[in-house]
């Protein structure tokens, strides 16, 4: 009878095992310090865009928080270039609103200055002033026409409206059909009361009502407050303008 002796050779797990932790562990150790600069370039750049969009809505009457959204592109090698303690972010054309497609030119101000570029698509949402119905051409705009709705912005529509009650009183060029955006473009002022023009005066007291004659001291548009005179007695007092050559005043 023969018997085979079968010596099991040592597993050779831990030594697989061994290098290739030694491999993962070099690698963890050898990203390069650059792709760290270069997340915190990308990051001032973003939060440089930001505030931009942030300061021309104030400009534009936004009073809340400004939706956004951005999309970044920049050079290849900027990675290369390595951290910047003193990034100068500018664009040519500052004037105009920052969103769109926008190019800004990138300049380090360090020992180890260098130069670039980068290219952004930013997208801004504001509650801009819309038509709550058809409104006729000719028609003075009330309060009740006038609403707001979340609107992305375009270069063009930089005449827009933010506050409702800065357009009440103005009349229309054309026909605005419900839900259109209400830019200044298709608006125009309209005086109802000119100044040194005569007046109705209707007064209003303690559920006492009565009329007279006056004279306007100011131009006065629609829902405006103006001073006018009583042409009887001589008293100037303020008014509100509710239609044309008419103004009305309360006494509590």
């Amino acid at each position: 009878m023969t018997y085979t002796k079968i010596i099991a050779k040592p597993a050779l797990r831990a030594e697989v095992q061994l290098p290739l932790r030694k491999w993962l562990i070099f690698l963890l150790l050898a990203i390069p310090f650059a792709t760290c600069a270069d997340a915190r370039l990308e990051q001032q750049i973003r939060a440089h865009i930001s505030a931009e969009v942030q300061t021309f809505a104030r400009q534009l009457g936004a009073t809340g928080p400004v939706k956004q959204e951005l999309e970044l592109t920049l050079p290849g090698g900027l990675d290369k270039q390595g951290p910047c303690r003193t990034l100068q972010i500018s664009r040519s054309n500052s004037q105009k609103a920052p969103w769109g497609r926008v190019s800004y030119s990138l300049d380090c101000k360090d020992n180890n200055s260098w130069q670039s570029r980068a290219t952004a698509k930013v997208r801004v949402w504001l509650p801009v002033v819309v038509a709550n119905q058809s409104i006729q051409k000719n028609e003075l705009l009330t309060a009740a026409m006038l609403g707001t709705r979340l609107t992305e912005l375009t270069q063009s529509k930089l005449s827009i409206e933010l506050n409702p009650a800065k357009l009440v009183g103005m009349q229309t060029k054309r026909r605005i059909q419900a839900g259109q955006v209400i830019s200044r473009h298709l608006l125009e002022h309209k005086l109802l009361v000119e100044k040194g023009s005569h007046v109705l005066i209707r007064v209003q007291a303690q559920g006492f009502e009565a009329s007279t004659k006056g004279v306007a001291l100011e131009n006065g548009q629609l829902g405006q407050r103006i001073k006018v005179q009583n042409l009887s007695s001589g008293t100037v007092l303020e008014a509100d303008v509710v239609a044309e050559a008419t103004v009305q005043s309360i006494f509590k």
